[in-house]
């Protein structure tokens, strides 16, 4: 009884004790004597990266439970982004989970008909992240340079569809190449078609983000010196006025870029091993490090994202964050850290002057 209750509450370790197992198999295995390091680490490090990045995911889940109650369950944006990367990223690993499982078990790899399933779900996650991280850099860009607003509409449907037809396009360029590699099931071994599709669509997407990102941190910069000169002016006879308006100035602008550079930052610590692996598959190297760079690609997002979540919001919910809904708010753009001192930069957009006007303002 006990056993049986264990199983149906935790089915998914009944698998492990697998692991352990010398299974028979038909065809070459991956353990033979002269490739077992190369099989131990491949398939050790693969795993314990997933791992990881569930726990990852796991966590970033808990905070936005969290900050959902606390928020009468209602979420800002600045929480449904990471929500909706951890969703991503945990979909990757449990796909890639899947496919590392049997390769651990039996070392080898699926058979055809399975292989060329995991393989298609494999690059259809792995482009919906691609599309999402670029769609967001976009959108922000968009705002804040060009005050175009976006109504993402119920559920955020409308930043889906964007995602989802740019990932659907990309399958559809790949989806003769899904097939068997070496130790798992992505774009099949002998053809380089699928690493020039994802090695340029990381290309385009990385350039996207560091064009948005540093266009929004100069516009940043550019209004908080504005703002800057306009308070000395305005207060040229109290220097004690003035130096704490810059300070605040300065804070923000630090702030701001913290956030700005953070998701920069994890972006290329996860898609730049992809594009190196993808680089060296153009040149059909099956190397091992091949594979780990792969691993990194496929399961560091959920590691990254929680390392993000906690840099920019702190390990320990806070109570008395108050966070407006920009969904519902089509001219104002609130760009907010949650640190002890509550110091917001504002942008609103004046109806009667086509001017964008900065609002600092300190809470005590």
């Amino acid at each position: 009884m006990i056993l049986d209750k264990f199983s149906m509450n935790f089915p998914f370790l009944l698998i492990l004790p697998l692991l352990f197992i010398n299974v028979e198999a038909d065809g070459d295995r991956l353990d033979t004597p002269d490739n077992i390091k190369n099989f131990h680490l491949i398939v050790g490090f693969s795993l314990t990266l997933i791992i990881l990045g569930w726990i990852g995911c796991i966590y970033v889940f808990y905070r936005i439970y969290k900050q959902w109650l606390l928020s009468k369950k209602r979420l800002a944006m600045i929480y449904r982004l990471p929500f909706y990367s951890a969703c991503s990223d945990f979909l990757i690993n449990f796909n890639f989970f899947t496919n590392m499982i049997h390769t651990a078990i039996y070392a080898q790899v699926w058979d055809d008909a399975p292989c060329k399933v995991i393989g298609a779900l494999n690059w259809a996650f792995l482009t919906i992240n691609l599309c999402f991280y670029a769609v967001i850099a976009v959108i922000t860009y968009l705002r804040v340079c060009r005050e175009i607003y976006f109504h993402y509409g119920k559920y955020d449907y409308k930043l889906w569809v964007y995602v989802l037809t740019g990932s659907a396009a990309l399958q559809v360029l790949n989806i003769q190449n899904n097939g068997k590699r070496d130790y798992w099931c992505a774009a099949k071994s002998g053809q380089i078609n699928s690493a020039i599709i994802l090695f340029s669509t990381i290309g385009i997407v990385l350039i996207v983000i560091l064009f948005c990102y540093l266009s929004i941190l100069r516009k940043i910069r550019i209004h908080i010196n504005d703002s800057s000169t306009s308070s000395s002016s305005n207060h040229n006879n109290d220097d004690n006025v003035r130096s704490a308006v810059i300070d605040n100035h300065t804070e923000i602008e630090r702030r701001a870029a913290k956030k700005i550079l953070s998701y920069t930052a994890m972006f290329m610590l996860q898609w730049i091993p992809m594009l190196i692996s993808q680089g060296a598959r153009l040149v059909k190297n099956e190397e091992p490090w091949v594979y780990i760079m792969g691993t990194i690609g496929r399961s560091f997002g959920g590691v990254g994202n929680v390392v993000q979540f906690i840099i920019n919001e702190g390990f320990i919910v806070k109570t008395n964050i108050n966070i407006s809904d920009d969904n519902n708010d089509n001219n104002n753009i609130l760009l907010k850290s949650n640190n002890n001192s509550d110091v917001h930069l504002e942008s609103h957009i004046n109806n009667s002057n086509d001017n964008k006007i900065i609002i600092i303002s300190e809470n005590n």
